[in-house]
């Protein structure tokens, strides 16, 4: 075999080597730069995962809790910038349980073999404690006709604004109304006839 052919074959073998040399770097270059970016991806995806499961435990929302209760209302009044009613909380009962109330509290009227209550209500008030309720800014206030004006005999309930109400109030030291409440904060009031 003669030097030339020799050289030949080694220039031609070193340059496949090093052909496949270069393809084997690029290979592993993009597989590298492909493990990387997958990596990348993946963290990325765990760590919204793992914020978004953050978000819905802390942002859970707190349950609306609504109540409707009937009761005097006392006093309106404002402090720290917020509106409030005095309340004393009672029991309106009619037909059967006012009576069998009224009986037990030894007020039920006797007559022919029967027991009854005047005007067929009984209004039970067993506790001398007196709440506080907030008014909602945009509260429903919604008071009797012959509250707002004496000379009516109006028994219906009528939308009126806060300061009318607190007028209202302020005359009527007594005054049955419904409270309807949102976590406490009163959303609602209406007026309850009594004859």
């Amino acid at each position: 075999m003669s030097l030339n052919l020799y050289k030949s074959k080694v220039k031609v073998i070193t340059s496949v080597a090093v052909i496949a040399l270069v393809v084997i770097l690029v290979l592993t270059a993009n597989f590298i730069k492909s493990k990387v970016v997958t990596n990348k991806i993946r963290g990325n995806i765990e760590l919204a995962s793992s914020i978004q499961k953050e978000n819905k435990e802390t942002v859970k929302a707190k349950p609306i809790v609504k109540s409707k209760q009937i009761g005097y209302i006392s006093m309106v009044y404002e402090e720290g910038g917020k509106k409030y009613l005095k309340f004393d909380d009672v029991k309106f009962l009619m037909g059967d349980e006012a009576i069998e109330a009224a009986k037990k509290d030894g007020v039920a009227t006797y007559e022919n073999g029967e027991y009854f209550v005047d005007d067929d209500y009984y209004i039970v008030n067993n506790s001398e404690k007196i709440k506080n309720y907030v008014i909602a800014d945009n509260a429903t206030l919604n008071l009797l006709g012959f509250w707002i004006d004496s000379l009516n005999g109006d028994g219906n309930n009528h939308s009126v604004s806060y300061n009318k109400f607190k007028s209202i109030s302020s005359e009527n030291e007594h005054m049955l109304c419904y409270i309807y409440a949102e976590n406490n904060v009163v959303v609602k009031i209406e007026g309850q006839y009594t004859p």
